[in-house]
C-alpha cells in the first residue's frame, strides 16, 4: 500500500510555511461501504496509487503560492513506495481503512560493566560448581567400577545375541546359550557392482562355536589392567554390550559361492582354446570374465560375519583377459614322440591303448601365427608335421592271445568225489588269470586257502610221509599239471617242489606240490606279450592251456630225464631242451631236481 514518508522536511512546516492547499471534503457517500468489495491487483494498486498522487502534484502546482515551485522539488521532498509481505499479494479492497500508526519502542538502557563483570562471576561460578559436583561423580562411579570388577562371572549387561549371561559362570552360560539356536537362519548377503547375492546360511556351514563365544563374553573386560576394566566396568552400569558369536563355515563352499557370483557379474572367463585337427592345432579367441580369485571377497565376509554383519557386505570380485598364449605354450600343447601301441591290465582283462602319432612345429612359423590370437579376433590355425609309430594297435589285437604256448592234461577219474570238486574247484579260480610281461604267478595266492569256506572238501593227500585226510585233497594235481603246461610253453619256473612220494597222473620229476603252510609253484612271463590261463575240467580230466602270442621263432620242447636211487630214495634229475621248428636247440635248460621216498 502507497503513503507518503517525510523526507527532509515535516507535513505541518509545509503546509504552514509554502502553502495552503484546499482539500475536497469528503461526502457520506464516499464512506459508504459496499456491499461486494473491489478487488484489484497489485499492478493495478500500484498504477491507481500513481495516478493519485499524479493528482495530487498537479493541485498542488496549480496554486499561485506554489507556483514557483518546481514539480522535480515536490518529487524530491516526497518518497512514494509501495510495502509488500514476502508472501504473494491477495487482491484487496480498495476502501480498506487507514491503518494506525507503530507505537515508537522505547530504546532498553545498556547494561554497565560492573553489572555484567557481576553477573559474569555469578554464571562462572554456577558452572564451576556443577562441573565439580560432576567429576565428583563420574569418579564415584569409576571407583565403585574399580572396586567391582567380576572375576568368576560374567559381567554386567553382557549379551549374546539375545541371551543375557550377566553373572553367569562359564558353565552356566554354556549351557544357557546351548539351550537357544545362535545365527538361526541366519544368511549371508554380498553385493558388488551393483548386484546382490543371496548365499544361505546352511548352505555354507555357517555355525556359532558356542564355547569360544561363551568365553569371549567370560573375558571381556577382563584384561588385567585395573584402570582399564574399571573403565569398562563402570560402562556396563549403564551400558548394554552384546558379544557377537564366533563362527565356523566351510571355506570351500563358500568361495564356491563367491566364484559363482563372480560368474554371474563378469560371465565365465574363458581361456583360448587349442585343439588338435586334422595336421592343423586350431586355436579359438576366449574372452574376458571373472578372473575365479576368491581371496579377497572371502577376507571380506569373514570380516564381516565376526562382527556379525551379514547383509550387503560388499566384496571385491574382478574380471581378466584370457591368458595370452606365446609360442612356447602352443609347442608345449603340440608336441608329441611318436608312441606305440600297448596293453594295459585290469582285473585280468587285457586292453589294447593305441598308439600316437608324433608331432613337431615350426617354432617361427608358431610365433608369427600366435601373434594373431587375440580376444575378439579370428580363429587361428597353425600346422605341425606328424611322425608315425613302429606298433599299431591293429597289430596289437592281431597278437593278442593268439596262439597256444603250451597244453597238458591229467586223468582224476577215479578220485573220490570230494577230492574230484577240489580239483575242479582249484582249476576255475586259476581259469583266466592274466599274466603281463614280467609278471610272476603265485598258485597259492590266485587259488587262496584251502578251506571250506573256499568250497574244499576233506579228501585224501600227503603229509608228513603218510597219506591223511585234509581239507583241499586234489589241489595238487592242479598245480602239477599247470607246471607241465608252463614247461611245454618255455616259460620261466620260479618255485617248485615235487611231492613226498611219487604220483600216478604225471611223469615222475615233472609234479608240483603245495600246501597252505608255505609250499607254493610260482612261474614268471618271460615273452613279450600278455599270457592267459585257460583251465577246465570235464570227462575225468583237468586241462590247461597256456595261451599268448606266437613267438617270431617257434618253440618246442623236449625234456631229458635221468634217475638215481640212494638211501632208498629216487632222485630224478630233468632237464629242458627247446628246439626251433626247423629242430634246431635253442636251448637247454636244468630243471629242479625231483627226491622221493617209498611208500
Amino acid at each position: 500500500m502507497g503513503f507518503f514518508r517525510k523526507n527532509k522536511h515535516n507535513i505541518e512546516e509545509i503546509n504552514n510555511d509554502t502553502m495552503d492547499i484546499d482539500m475536497p471534503k469528503p461526502s457520506e457517500d464516499d464512506f459508504a461501504e459496499d456491499d461486494t468489495p473491489i478487488e484489484i491487483t497489485r499492478e493495478e494498486f500500484k498504477k491507481m496509487a500513481e495516478e493519485n498522487f499524479q493528482d495530487a502534484i498537479t493541485e498542488v502546482s496549480s496554486d499561485n503560492d506554489l507556483r514557483d515551485t518546481d514539480e522535480t522539488d515536490i518529487e524530491d521532498d516526497f518518497d512514494f513506495s509501495i510495502e509488500t509481505e514476502e508472501e504473494p499479494v491477495r487482491d484487496i479492497p480498495l476502501d480498506l481503512p487507514n491503518p494506525e500508526p507503530e507505537p515508537v519502542k522505547e530504546k532498553k538502557e545498556r547494561m554497565t560493566f560492573s553489572e555484567f563483570y557481576a553477573l559474569h562471576n555469578k554464571g562462572c561460578r554456577i558452572t564451576l560448581t556443577s562441573l565439580a559436583v560432576f567429576i565428583f561423580i563420574c569418579l564415584g562411579f569409576y571407583v565403585y567400577g574399580c572396586m567391582t570388577i567380576p572375576q568368576d562371572v560374567i559381567g554386567r549387561k553382557i549379551y549374546i545375541e539375545d541371551v543375557n549371561v550377566s553373572g553367569l559362570t562359564y558353565n552356566e552360560a554354556l549351557l544357557k546359550v546351548k539351550a537357544t539356536t545362535l545365527l538361526d537362519n541366519c544368511n549371508i548377503t554380498v553385493t558388488s557392482h551393483g548386484r546382490t547375492y543371496n548365499i544361505d546360511g546352511l548352505d555354507v556351514g555357517l555355525t556359532a562355536r558356542t564355547e569360544d563365544t561363551v568365553a569371549k563374553a567370560m573375558m571381556y573386560g577382563k584384561t588385567g589392567n585395573v584402570l582399564v576394566d574399571g573403565y569398562v566396568n563402570t560402562l556396563q552400569l549403564v551400558k548394554k554390550h552384546t558379544i557377537v558369536p564366533s563362527v565356523n563355515v566351510n571355506e570351500q563352499i563358500l568361495r564356491e559361492k563367491l566364484a559363482e557370483f563372480g560368474n554371474q557379474i563378469h560371465g565365465e572367463l574363458v581361456e583360448h582354446k587349442l585343439e588338435i585337427g586334422d595336421g592343423v592345432v586350431i586355436c579359438t579367441p576366449g574372452h574376458t570374465g571373472f578372473s575365479g580369485n576368491t581371496d579377497t571377497a572371502y577376507e571380506q565376509v569373514i570380516t564381516a560375519i565376526n562382527n556379525e554383519d551379514f547383509s550387503k557386505i560388499r566384496v571385491t570380485l574382478d574380471t581378466a583377459p584370457p591368458k595370452t598364449l606365446t609360442e612356447k605354450d602352443i609347442d608345449a600343447f603340440t608336441y608329441r614322440n611318436p608312441s606305440d601301441a600297448r596293453y594295459e591290465y585290469s582285473d585280468n582283462t587285457v586292453t589294447v591303448i593305441p598308439e600316437e602319432i608324433g608331432r613337431y612345429l615350426d617354432i617361427e612359423q608358431t610365433k608369427t601365427l600366435v601373434s594373431q590370437l587375440y580376444e575378439g579376433g579370428e580363429v587361428v590355425k597353425i600346422p605341425f608335421s606328424s611322425s608315425e609309430p613302429a606298433v599299431t594297435a591293429e597289430v596289437l589285437n592281431q597278437k593278442l592271445f593268439n596262439a597256444t604256448l603250451g597244453s597238458f592234461k591229467t586223468a582224476y577219474g577215479g578220485s573220490t568225489a570230494n577230492r574230484a570238486s577240489n580239483v575242479a574247484n582249484a582249476a576255475s579260480r586259476i581259469n583266466g588269470k592274466v599274466l603281463a610281461p614280467g609278471e610272476v604267478f603265485s598258485f597259492n595266492d590266485t587259488v587262496g586257502k584251502r578251506t571250506v569256506a573256499n568250497g574244499f572238501h576233506p579228501a585224501p593227500e600227503y603229509a608228513n610221509g603218510q597219506t591223511v585226510i585234509g581239507i583241499g585233497g586234489g589241489t595238487c594235481q592242479v598245480s602239477s599239471t599247470l607246471y607241465n603246461s608252463v614247461l611245454l610253453a618255455d616259460l620261466s619256473i620260479v618255485t617248485r617242489s615235487n611231492h613226498m612220494f611219487p604220483v600216478g597222473y604225471c611223469p615222475l620229476g615233472r609234479d608240483a606240490t603245495v600246501t597252505d603252510s608255505g609250499l607254493d609253484f610260482k612261474f614268471a612271463n618271460n615273452t613279450e606279450y600278455p599270457i592267459k590261463i585257460s583251465s577246465a575240467t570235464g570227462g575225468g580230466y583237468v586241462t590247461i592251456d597256456i595261451i599268448g602270442t606266437q613267438r617270431d621263432q617257434q618253440h618246442i620242447v623236449h625234456f631229458s630225464t635221468s634217475t638215481e636211487h640212494k638211501n632208498g630214495n629216487t632222485i630224478v634229475y630233468l632237464k629242458r631242451l627247446v628246439y626251433d621248428e626247423n629242430e634246431q636247440l635253442i636251448r637247454e635248460e636244468k630243471l629242479p631236481t625231483s627226491t622221493y621216498m617209498p611208500h
